[in-house]
């Protein structure tokens, strides 16, 4: 395919101005960056709607897109506030919004185009029918969650939504738009842009005391499988950093600009050159290329770096040239050690200072080269313009300065003068023009018609500084030609309508037996079978119960699960709401929808039920105007939901020897307990359980709509408060309180 045809688009991290400037000079064709507020990288330096504007203009003047990442989850106090800074946005000229919220996604797609709206990876699409939903709810362009293999991106590309895939960068454990755990251990809600990383500490098992970090997933490379992303439909290609420096934007812009360029041939340099600025045990695509159970590099949880020597009398045999000021990691046995800084430039032995214990023979990795930092943000990128002066004596002089078809004219405010003695000539003339010193400009070629004039350097030094920034002026407006009538837009909230339900039961039942007892009590009935099957079809079927879906399940094998019966189905994602919607079938919006304020709410009313978010206090949840869902309060708490094999990692097993039916557990370094558990639909997930299970029962004492795993007592315990009967029921096993007290930042 034609590269012109695909219109293959590099979009880079700027978490920062300085990390914006680096991608735009070293050749990306677009920024993603956030503000100060639903931002989902809120611990990155970020812009304000005072400095955005200068930046906006900054990355068109050389044709390069921005968008505006609004993706987090929204609360319904601030929902107001999330649309008046989508409108801002809209008005600065940015090219488009990355969102997570689906309502402010519906809310952004009634804005005059052109103007791009980008359903984020968050919304865990990874399929047809869930590119189908984001595009029905008026999503341009899909970022494909980053556990998508090909064959789903190809079907993501079939609907006729712009495909945007990961290319670069760190990768989640959890399945996109799925994890609570920073939220449920300490109160920062990854969805809210304050992720504390918990899946980047260490953990032991229960399996022999196997331990590392197990839950830190490596860096993804996609250097050598971008044709492959490509091919299957992808147009943007999103590198991951906004935390990162400024280099670490220039050097990923520039080697991936120099293999698009090149019909993705790949120079071996700029591979090195991506693993020094930041290599978490590198790969390539992992999930792309079905090779999800090698993802987790559990002997390191940082910055790698690469093999430069050894340690030798407290320094380096360096295999490279070190440079005074280059940063060092130690390892041992792939452990790290401690960190270090050569103290001079050279080959051979190298002398270093160290900050923890060395010893001969571990191994020197470099993790920040002095060289590679400079010569990035060396990098100034310029655009080629042609001169054309002009200057009759006795007239005043005209200079004209063109871009590609855009230009600029610029009079003189003197009156050119004939020359007394020596004129000016050609040379000298050029000479003065080409001095663009730390301007945007080179300039290609100067065409001139002259009479004997003289003219001064200082005239001619003006005159070429103001038609470049008339220049400037020019090309900005010419690509924001198509934006002039954003400034009178308005963008009314949706209304939102009241609704009240009466109390109820729902319970999360596990076999057969749990439904069987919970039938009586129970007006919602789930069933959460650990294999999604026929079987499982038909059970859920008999009892009138609806089937509760993984969120990683595939649409094509679930259509040919519904042969078995027509089952309510428990929607974690998009693509089952859509599923759903398509073949009729009852259905329950489920917490994997993380359904944060009225608004999100309305788009599903044709639900029997939803789930209000877990991240979500019940004073909060109080006080929606739609009192018709159910809050999760007592049971498992799944912190995260994972498709690489625990299992495997662990055991080092493979599919013929399964050893899913042995009990998991990791434990972090405070002692604190999670469970494994599996699921199947065709392929294995898995959910990462907290060790102490929910339990509100002494701070509930009112009737309400409850949504809880069964448990015998807990079920008797909210019948009976529902009947207006408190019956003093106590939870003694170790439990939490979640968020539903104690809100999330």
């Amino acid at each position: 395919m034609d590269k012109q045809a695909r219109k293959l688009e590099i979009l880079a991290p700027a978490g920062s101005a300085e990390q914006l400037i680096a991608a735009v000079n070293n050749g990306c064709d677009a920024v993603y960056l956030g503000l100060d507020s639903f931002n989902a990288r809120m611990k990155a330096p970020n812009f304000t709607l005072e400095n955005l504007r200068e930046y906006v203009r900054y990355c068109h003047l050389f044709g390069v897109k921005v968008f505006v990442a609004i993706n987090t989850s929204v609360k319904n106090s601030e929902f107001a506030q999330a649309a008046k800074l989508l409108l801002d946005v809209y008005k600065l000229n940015v090219d488009g919004v990355i969102i997570t919220d689906l309502a402010l996604m519906k809310l952004a797609a009634t804005l005059p185009k052109p103007f791009e709206v980008v359903a984020s990876t968050q919304l865990n699409v990874h399929d047809r029918s869930g590119a189908q939903f984001v595009k029905n709810a008026g999503a341009t362009t899909v970022v494909c969650a980053r556990e998508c293999d090909l064959d789903n991106i190809r079907d993501i590309a079939s609907v006729g939504i712009k495909v945007e895939c990961f290319l670069h960068g760190a990768l989640c454990v959890c399945q996109s738009g799925q994890c609570l755990f920073s939220s449920m251990v300490g109160g920062n809600s990854g969805n809210r842009g304050l992720c504390a990383q918990p899946c980047r500490k260490k953990y032991t098992s229960n399996a022999d005391g196997y331990g590392g970090y197990l839950l830190s997933a490596r860096d993804i490379c996609g250097i050598t499988t971008a044709k492959l992303l490509a091919d299957a439909g992808a147009t943007t290609f999103k590198i991951e950093g906004r935390n990162r420096r400024a280099e670490y934007a220039g050097i990923t812009s520039r080697a991936y600009r120099k293999a698009f360029d090149n019909d993705f041939e790949f120079d071996v340099k700029d591979v090195h050159n991506l693993k020094e600025m930041y290599n978490r045990g590198m790969s390539d695509n992992n999930y792309l290329l079905g090779k999800n159970d090698d993802i987790i590099y559990y002997k390191l949880q940082s910055h790698s770096g690469v093999f430069v020597g050894t340690v030798k009398d407290g320094g380096v045999n360096s295999t490279v040239c070190l440079n005074k000021g280059d940063g060092l990691k130690i390892l041992y046995d792939g452990v790290e050690v401690c960190g270090g800084v050569a103290l001079e430039t050279g080959n051979g032995y190298i002398r270093a200072a160290f900050d923890g214990k060395i010893a001969d023979g571990m191994e020197a990795y470099r993790t920040t080269s002095v060289t590679l930092l400079n010569d990035i943000s060396s990098v100034k990128r310029k655009l080629n313009v042609r001169l054309l002066f002009s200057a009759t004596a006795g007239q005043k002089a005209v200079i004209i300065a063109k871009f590609g078809n855009v230009e600029a004219t610029v009079e003189s405010s003197f009156v050119t003068e004939s020359a007394v003695n020596k004129p000016t000539n050609e040379a000298e003339i050029a000479q003065q023009l080409r001095k663009t010193g730390e301007t945007y400009y080179t300039i290609s070629d100067i065409d001139m018609i002259l009479d004997e004039i003289f003219i001064a350097k200082s005239q001619l030094n003006a005159l070429r500084r103001e038609v470049l920034d008339c220049l400037s002026e020019s090309i900005i407006a010419n690509y924001e030609k198509p934006f002039a009538d954003r400034i009178s837009v308005d963008l009314p909230l949706p209304s939102i309508s009241s609704v009240s339900k009466k109390s109820v039961c729902a319970v999360v039942c596990y076999s057969e037996k749990e439904l069987n007892a919970s039938a009586q009590d129970a007006e919602y009935l789930i069933y959460k079978p650990e294999i999604i099957d026929a079987a499982a079809v038909k059970t859920a079927c008999a009892h009138s119960a609806y089937l509760d879906i993984p969120p990683s399940a595939n649409d094509v094998h679930l259509t040919r699960l519904l042969d078995s019966g027509r089952v309510g189905l428990v929607c974690h994602n998009v693509s089952h709401v859509q599923l759903a919607k398509k073949f009729a079938l009852k259905y329950i919006a489920g917490s994997g929808l993380n359904i944060f304020n009225d608004y999100i709410a309305s788009l599903f009313d044709d639900a029997d039920t939803f789930v209000y978010s877990a991240e979500l206090t019940l004073k909060e949840i109080s006080a929606f105007r739609n009192k018709g869902g159910l809050i999760f309060v007592d049971g498992d708490i799944t912190l995260m939901k994972m498709l690489h094999c625990p299992y495997k990692s662990i055991y080092r097993c493979d599919c013929a020897d399964c050893k899913a039916n042995n009990e998991l557990i990791y434990r972090d370094e405070l002692g604190n307990e999670f469970n494994i558990r599996r699921r199947r639909d065709g392929k294995c997930s898995f959910e990462l359980i907290n060790g102490k299970k929910l339990s509100v029962v002494a701070k509930i004492s009112h009737a309400g709509r409850y949504l809880f795993d069964y448990d015998k007592y807990v079920l008797a315990h909210y019948a009976s408060l529902n009947n207006g009967v408190c019956d003093g029921y106590t939870e003694n096993s170790p439990y939490t309180k979640g968020r539903l007290f104690s809100k999330i930042r």
